[in-house]
């Protein structure tokens, strides 16, 4: 976990993940090649497993993570679209491990992102702008 203003690894954090995922793929590229090092356990440390997770996250626009960053701390994590549908942000929530049910506050955080990308002039109409797959490159 980190507070207001804090910095994560973009490989070990859900807004991180939601991030990395919607990047350029020289990015991921860099992120990957600077290697990913072990915060828990439970830390994504294969590029492969990764590469799979940015590429779920790039579909669902949600990145789930269970005590990658902090043992005893899950998130979720969301994108937030501008008005051309393009990821500028992204938002989380962290709770304790196995506090609550993640698909309950994955649904009001998708909410809560739609809602702010609304604001920033993100209509329905425009859809999410795909960012490349580092493995479609």
């Amino acid at each position: 976990m980190s507070g207001p203003g804090g910095r994560l690894p973009l490989h070990s954090s859900g807004v991180g993940k939601v991030l990395l995922a919607h990047a350029d793929p020289e990015l991921t590229e860099q992120v990957i090649a600077q290697g990913l090092p072990a915060c828990t356990e439970r830390t994504v440390t294969d590029p492969a497993r990764l590469l799979e997770q940015l590429d779920e996250c790039r579909q669902t626009g949600v990145a789930v993570v269970r005590q990658e960053k902090t043992l005893g701390a899950d998130s979720v994590a969301t994108r937030v679209l501008n008005d051309e549908g393009k990821v500028v942000a992204a938002l989380s929530v962290g709770v304790g491990a196995g506090s609550v049910d993640l698909r309950t506050v994955r649904l009001a955080l998708i909410a809560s992102g739609l809602a702010v990308s609304r604001r920033l002039g993100w209509r329905p109409s425009a859809g999410a702008a795909q960012a490349q797959s580092y493995r479609s490159g």
